[in-house]
């Protein structure tokens, strides 16, 4: 798998096909994610929920699918190895946009995590139709105890499982922490959100537009480091 995607792209001269992927797929996620998000202001409840659940879902599976196989992603594979312009611009340009994109990415997955099983929690289906409901949307305390030791227990688990199969478990053991910690993280913060933004269908909309802006953004730095990296300063060979 990695010795695929580190052939010659269809995008640029002096691309991979790892990264031609991951920047099409990117884009195709941000038009799916932008036209749920009409569908939401358009009253297509039905129809934004469908849509956005199936994006979601691919977009996760499509990183961690692409995190496996790479590890940290198309652009921390190249490293500095693959910007072929001047210092300067690496450390004042390249690097920023890099950092900026790496981190809302992060977001991205968080709140792709949340929003899902919040949309389900948030809405109520009237016939075909599926509505966002107002009130309170609150965990109960047993049920966050619950999920929490559920997210510890399988966290364990995997951790045994690479003990016994894997002579050298420290970096995949460290890998999956950082997922499992993310999930953790995500459970965590609805006992934060639910004190800020108690009536659920309200958290749905403020949080499904941050979400969207994010996205948008993710596209937008997606964009400036693929160029710089295969279009304006490619590696010379």
């Amino acid at each position: 798998m990695k010795t695929l995607l580190e052939q010659p792209g269809f995008l640029a001269p002096s691309g991979t096909i790892g990264a031609d992927i991951s920047y099409l797929l990117a884009l195709v996620f941000t038009i799916l994610f932008l036209m749920a998000w009409r569908m939401a202001k358009k009253g297509q409840g039905t129809r934004h929920h469908k849509l956005i659940l199936v994006s979601m879902v691919a977009m996760i599976v499509y990183f961690v699918a692409y995190y496996y196989a790479r590890s940290l992603g198309v652009l921390s594979f190249e490293g500095r190895e693959g910007f072929g312009g001047p210092d300067e611009i690496y450390d004042n340009v390249f690097v920023p946009v890099l950092t900026i994109h790496l981190i809302l990415v992060t977001l991205g997955m968080i709140l792709a995590f949340y929003m899902i099983p919040q949309g389900f929690r948030a809405s109520e289906k009237k016939g075909e139709d599926y509505r966002l409901k107002s009130g309170d949307l609150k965990m109960q305390p047993r049920t966050f105890k619950i999920v929490m030791l559920t997210i510890f227990s399988c966290w364990a688990v995997v951790q045994i499982l690479l003990l016994i199969t894997r002579p050298s478990p420290f970096g995949a053991s460290v890998a999956y922490g950082l997922i499992f910690a993310t999930v953790a993280l995500v459970a965590s913060l609805e006992k934060l959100i639910e004190k800020f933004l108690p009536d659920g269908s309200r958290r749905h909309r403020i949080l499904g537009r941050t979400t969207m802006v994010i996205y948008a953004l993710i596209l937008v730095t997606s964009t400036a480091t693929y160029l710089m990296l295969y279009f304006i300063y490619p590696i010379k060979h």
